[in-house]
């Protein structure tokens, strides 16, 4: 006998928290919820046609809402029973002949499946953003033979027109993912990738290089230091800041920063590759003053720093900023990617730590290639050492500013 599931509700979904490892929730008929350790909810439905079991996404949760998903199943369900297809491959005409063929939608949804458990939720999200709001009203209903470089390039003008140049990129990036994706895996279904034809730069101008802003007076840097302290805004935002100024990491290695990745019998915060740029696991030895920040911090989220609206998603990419911008600090003064500057400025000019330790902290590609050769302990002791001094540097400044 059948083993009976109850429908999941909108409470158990709401309350369904981030765990060690990825697991599901299931709503029947196929369909279910898949809580990834990030705390990414994404539906899923998974039927058999022509003896073969598939598995597409539905969409991600909130956006995509339980009674949504639920139509998108029965619909699916319907087609399945009543005409024999596949549900989710459209069949075309071409010169008296069946093809089968896809729209760029529906191909970009095969890949967000095919990347979701490879990139973090905050890029797929983004993703998805951007498609939606700029890519599906131009060509999301277009097959994906019938797009050509110059559908990419009006996209590409449609966003630099309203002065989103970097957002323009990604957007870029995207698409042209979407089709190499789909050509390394299905060559017999996809004829060529036009965003091959076009070069960037000629469309949206060349990326311009540009440095971060950075605060590296004492004075002024402990007058900053102490308005973060002070600020009355949300309490994550305002500790995720500190521990910014702290550990000099990138901003999305504090917004995805999980209780997992801190050893506090070690004292160490271990960010795995596959949150970082270079693709390297990175300690990040914690001072006597994260420490004890971290303890204001403890949460029942999976996240030290979670968002105001779900302990179980990460605070926003303008939550940092955000706040500095609430302490009247505009972007041509600081930025959250700026402490990372600060750090390394003052570090070089102090001159207590080699320049190999300083960079080896920050992540950076030093030395030749045989240097290069990754070693996770690198000058750990070393580095070690100069967390603690940058602290209690970052210490005495604040407590000269109060003065």
């Amino acid at each position: 006998m059948a083993r009976t599931v109850k429908p999941l509700t909108e409470t158990q979904i709401k309350n369904a928290k981030a765990k060690d490892k990825t697991y599901t929730l299931s709503d029947g008929g196929g369909m279910y919820l898949e809580i990834n350790k990030n705390g990414g909810k994404w539906w899923r439905f998974r039927y058999n046609y022509n003896d073969k079991i598939k598995k597409v996404s539905l969409g991600i949760y909130p956006d995509t809402t339980l009674a949504n998903a639920r139509a998108k199943r029965n619909e699916a369900r319907n087609v399945l029973a009543t005409e024999s297809r596949d549900p989710f491959i459209k069949i075309v005409v071409q010169h008296k002949e069946e093809v089968v063929q896809k729209t760029f939608k529906e191909w970009s949804e095969w890949y967000i499946i095919e990347i979701s458990s490879e990139l973090s939720d905050t890029h797929i999200t983004r993703t998805i953003k951007g498609f939606k709001k700029d890519v599906y009203p131009i060509i999301g209903k277009m097959y994906m033979n019938d797009i050509k470089a110059k559908h990419i390039i009006k996209i590409m003008h449609v966003i630099k027109n309203r002065g989103a140049v970097e957002s323009a990129r990604k957007v870029f990036s995207s698409i042209k993912r979407v089709f190499e994706k789909a050509i390394s895996n299905y060559p017999d279904e996809i004829e060529r990738n036009p965003a091959s034809d076009i070069k960037l730069s000629d469309v949206i101008g060349a990326k311009k290089t540009t440095n971060y802003p950075i605060i590296t007076d004492p004075k002024e840097l402990g007058t900053l230091l102490v308005a973060i302290q002070e600020y009355t805004g949300n309490t994550s935002t305002k500790l995720a800041l500190i521990m910014i100024a702290h550990t000099f990491v990138r901003p999305a290695n504090i917004r995805l920063a999980q209780w997992d990745e801190i050893d506090f019998k070690s004292k160490q915060w271990i960010i795995p590759a596959s949150k970082m740029k270079t693709k390297k696991e990175l300690i990040v030895p914690l001072s006597e003053q994260v420490l004890e920040l971290l303890q204001d911090a403890k949460n029942d989220s999976a996240l030290l720093f979670p968002s105001i609206r779900s302990k179980t998603s990460p605070m926003s990419d303008n939550a940092l900023v955000g706040a500095l911008r609430r302490m009247d600090y505009t972007r041509d003064e600081i930025v959250a990617h700026s402490f990372r500057g600060i750090f390394s400025t003052i570090a070089h000019e102090k001159g207590v730590y080699a320049h190999d330790v300083i960079e080896t902290q920050l992540a950076h590609t030093i030395g030749s290639s045989v240097s290069q050769a990754y070693n996770r302990a690198k000058y750990l002791e070393d580095r070690t050492s100069m967390m603690q001094w940058w602290s209690d540097y970052l210490t005495k400044i604040i407590i000269n500013a109060k003065k």
